[in-house]
């Protein structure tokens, strides 16, 4: 019996890896979003939140832009709009991706997150959320593998 769940385990990694070590679809949703002041800036001005942007690029280019809204603290995107909030990604594990969350400030400096992944998938269907600033500010999403869809490169937006 310990012998069989060990097996399963092992088997239950090695085929999340096996995923990632070739092209596939997902389909990504932000959830919920926890911005702390921190990490975003707010209006020098009027004090309010400043909108904020998540951007993903794959190989420098822009491949989904989605507008986060002026939360601070715990949001669920419940009640939202959708189509700005879901993608269909494609993956391609011989590229590089990067996503960068950032304020839209104009008078202040802007404020923000950027990380790179040399290898792996920024939204893996295991995880929930993506850490994205230094104080404790995260996006909460789901991703869903699409094994039955062909792979289609992803519309390049623009170049960074």
């Amino acid at each position: 019996m310990r012998k069989t769940l060990v097996l399963i385990t092992c088997l239950s990694f090695f085929s999340c890896d096996q995923i990632l070590q070739r092209k596939q679809m997902y389909s990504v949703e932000i959830t919920s979003c926890l911005f702390k002041d921190d990490d975003y800036n707010r209006s020098e001005i009027t004090g309010a939140p400043l909108p904020i942007t998540m951007e993903l690029y794959e190989e420098g280019y822009l491949i989904w832009e989605v507008n986060l809204g002026k939360h601070r603290g715990a949001y669920r995107y419940d009640n939202s709009t959708v189509e700005d909030r879901i993608a269909l990604i494609a993956y391609n594990p011989k590229f590089k991706y990067r996503l960068e969350i950032h304020d839209q400030a104009f008078i202040s400096k802007e404020k923000g997150y950027s990380r790179t992944w040399a290898k792996g998938f920024p939204f893996k269907s295991s995880l929930e959320r993506l850490n994205v600033g230094e104080h404790g500010s995260h996006v909460g999403f789901k991703s869903v593998a699409l094994k039955t869809m062909d792979y289609q490169p992803n519309k390049r937006l623009g170049k960074d």
